[in-house]
């Protein structure tokens, strides 16, 4: 396995495993047969287990063994978020409804994220994201207006706009600003993530930035994380000596 740097190996190891179960109640390889495989020690293991495990995803029989349960693999998806390459992967994952795309004249905050002057024009991309168990994700996403040309062939029904920023624009995405908020959902963002209007729902602002500074995206995100959970790592680089 080709580990990613800054995310702890357990948690990379919990997302192989998670890939794994087919939801069939089968037995999970012995601790000795995982360390084989992933090459790390028994004590890494079995955190990867743990958090299987506190997820609902496995159970441990004394004696007999782990086994999964029968909802693992299921629609309770967790994805561990911990580089612009894992928001990528969530656009791989999942699939993406278009609602609509158009060019307009910004609003003064969007135009401020974007790094553009004040009246300037892009393009806007809305559109819900779906999981195996329905729409969980309501995007509004603002693109330069070169960009969102080079974007206009693009099937984004399976990709996240980043990557396809990436593909289509040839634009490297080096960075995220990200904030972060409770809100209660609007009206027409609840019927189309099919939860009762003014219920609780995190609300995300991200830029995205590549390597010279210059903003690509600006996207504001409704998500309803009951279906499709958002979990943040952070770790801490290693210190030189």
């Amino acid at each position: 396995m080709n580990y990613r740097p800054r995310i702890p190996r357990y948690l990379q190891i919990a997302d192989a495993l998670r890939r794994d179960l087919r939801g069939e109640g089968e037995r999970i390889a012995s601790e000795h047969q995982l360390c084989a495989r992933f090459g790390v020690s028994r004590p890494t293991i079995r955190q990867a287990l743990d958090v299987l495990v506190q997820e609902g995803r496995l159970y441990r029989h004394a004696g007999r063994g782990t086994f999964s349960t029968p909802s693992a693999g299921g629609d309770q998806r967790l994805r561990y978020i911990g580089s612009i390459g894992d928001m990528i992967a969530l656009g791989d994952e999942t699939w993406f409804k278009l609602i609509s795309r158009e060019v307009l004249v910004l609003p003064a905050n969007i135009a401020q994220s974007l790094r553009l002057a004040p009246g300037a024009s892009a393009c806007r991309i809305v559109g819900v994201r779906h999981a195996d168990n329905g729409p969980f994700q309501h995007n509004t996403m603002y693109v330069p207006t070169a960009i969102g040309k080079a974007l206009e062939e693009e099937d984004l029904s399976k990709t996240s706009i980043i990557g396809a920023i990436e593909r289509q624009a040839g634009v490297a995405v080096k960075y995220m600003e990200q904030v972060a908020d409770a809100a209660l959902a609007p009206r027409q963002v609840a019927e189309l993530l099919q939860i009762r209007p003014r219920s609780p729902i995190l609300l995300f602002q991200r830029t995205y930035f590549a390597a010279n500074g210059e903003a690509v995206e600006h996207a504001v995100t409704y998500q309803a994380c009951r279906r499709y959970p958002y979990r943040v790592v952070f770790s801490r680089p290693e210190r030189r000596s």
